[in-house]
């Protein structure tokens, strides 16, 4: 394994987003890595090992990548001189003229117009980045990079400054290419990248971008790993960009009208895991996909209310299944920025959502805030009932109805189940808040209630019970007791 790594000098980077002119790149593009060591070559007129080393890494494929998370500085609008701009022309000998004297005190500094600008920034907890190869080069094309890194001042922003150098022992990536969706896009480079970049510098062309790819966490190797149910672990998250505030109350119609949105947008035919029926209509008796309310809750001043949704993609469904059928819908663009989900109702709202993939998102965002192995879960949108809880001990058989909705998910059975009409997490509504879900058959409507489940050993999420498991109810996060680890 080798890599090359980057340190920021400054503690910061200064490169925008090329998707979103308001918000920095973060972690560095691959790509925008590949172009400051192309630049050193040409701007250096460097040797045929440089160029040679640079042939050899753009063979090599998207890299790993290795970067700690971000905060994002505010940005301010600055309003910075424009560029010179030529002089009036004037014959030779003859005084100039009162205009173009004029124009001519307009090259001076403190005379050029300016134009707003924006200049993003992102501090890492970690200056250092890593692009990580499994495949060491020659030493030949070592003593190439290495001399391409020692030129290498800046990666973005001219005030971006860093150090880079070949490192053979880098720490294990965070970030991996994968197929299908993921929450993050990064710009790569491939073969014909440095005939492209070497044909834009003799001509003063600004290069065009290159291709994007997926990236998505890597999942530490856990030993054993916990138990966990039919839906796979990783989340595709969406944050509400735009619409009104509103509260968990309204999770059943944001989910119905996500999900209309999904399969609205989804190609031909639409898959039985996506629509959650069988090709006659009749309801799907496979796992299928969920669309999960993501709400501020469980912290302090806590109140409810929805920062997004994400999606839960059962485990059986491959990654390339995956993307062929929702990235027309929550996926990204070609230029990189990601697809914009639109949901009306009338005059009751109207909201946008986006796939997160800022690298500091808010925790409630955080796919890991709801996967993360526990041993104690705890409802934020109450479990629906499939059947009236019946005998003389209707509370003991509501509880036992829970536990085999644990075991319907490929969950465990629990060592123990509550059931209240409160939540065990703060912000989280009264149950009898919630709007009821009607029987399938039109007659009457299905209980919900609170719960409180709690596993003989930790597993992982998401972990979603009940009738409306896949409708935004039963939804259930790890309880931390004072800030710290889930029982």
């Amino acid at each position: 394994m080798f890599a090359i790594g980057i340190r920021y000098l400054m503690g910061w980077s200064m490169a925008t987003h090329s998707a979103d002119r308001e918000r920095p790149e973060w972690p560095p593009h691959p790509d925008r890595v590949f172009m400051a060591l192309a630049a050193a070559h040409y701007e250096t007129d460097g040797s045929d090992n440089e160029r040679e080393a640079l042939s050899w890494l753009e063979g090599q494929g998207p890299p790993n990548v290795w970067a700690s998370d971000a905060t994002y500085r505010e940005t301010l609008t600055t309003y910075v001189p424009v560029n010179d701009t030529s002089e009036l022309s004037r014959r030779a000998g003859r005084r100039p003229s009162a205009p173009q004297v004029r124009a001519g005190l307009q090259l001076l500094p403190e005379n050029r117009s300016r134009q707003p600008r924006r200049f993003p920034v992102a501090i890492p907890h970690d200056p250092r980045v890593y692009l990580v190869w499994p495949e060491a080069p020659s030493p030949e094309v070592r003593a190439g990079l290495e001399s391409l890194c020692s030129k290498v001042v800046r990666v973005g922003h001219s005030a971006s400054l860093v150090q880079a150098w070949v490192e053979d022992n880098p720490p294990e990536p965070n970030l991996v290419p994968t197929e299908g969706v993921a929450q993050h896009t990064l710009r790569v480079f491939g073969p014909g990248r440095l005939n492209h970049l070497a044909a834009q510098y003799r001509s003063g062309r600004r290069p065009e971008r290159s291709r994007w790819v997926a990236y998505a966490r890597a999942q530490p190797e856990t030993e054993p790993a916990p138990p966990g149910g039919v839906f796979h672990e990783r989340l595709l998250t969406l944050r509400r960009v735009d619409g009104r505030r509103m509260g968990l109350e309204s999770a059943l119609m944001l989910a119905n009208r996500l999900r209309n949105a999904v399969i609205k947008h989804c190609p031909e035919p639409v898959p039985e895991w996506v629509s959650g029926h069988t090709a006659d209509g009749s309801p799907s008796q496979e796992p299928h996909l969920a669309f999960l309310p993501l709400a501020f809750v469980g912290r302090e001043h806590a109140d409810g209310h929805l920062l997004g949704f994400a999606l839960a993609v059962p485990k059986h469904i491959a990654q390339m299944e995956v993307a062929r059928h929702l990235s027309p819908v929550i996926g990204y663009k070609e230029d990189g920025s990601p697809r914009r989900v639109r949901l009306y109702d009338g005059d009751n709202f109207e909201w946008a959502l986006e796939m997160e993939d800022r690298a500091s998102p808010p925790f409630t965002l955080c796919s890991e805030s709801w996967t993360r192995p526990a041993r104690r879960w705890a409802t934020v949108t109450p479990i629906v009932f499939d059947r009236h809880p019946k005998g003389q001990d209707k509370e003991r058989e509501a509880e036992r109805m829970v536990a085999e909705a644990c075991e319907r998910i490929g969950l465990p059975r629990p060592r123990d189940v509550v059931l209240s009409q409160v939540s065990l997490h703060i912000g989280v509504p009264y149950s009898r808040r919630f709007p009821a879900i009607r029987r399938k058959s039109g007659n009457g409507r299905l209980q919900h209630i609170h719960a409180a489940v709690t596993f003989a050993e930790p597993v992982a999420g998401p972990v979603i019970l009940g009738a409306g498991r896949y409708r935004g109810y039963g939804l259930c996060r790890p309880v931390w007791w004072d800030g710290g680890d889930a029982e």
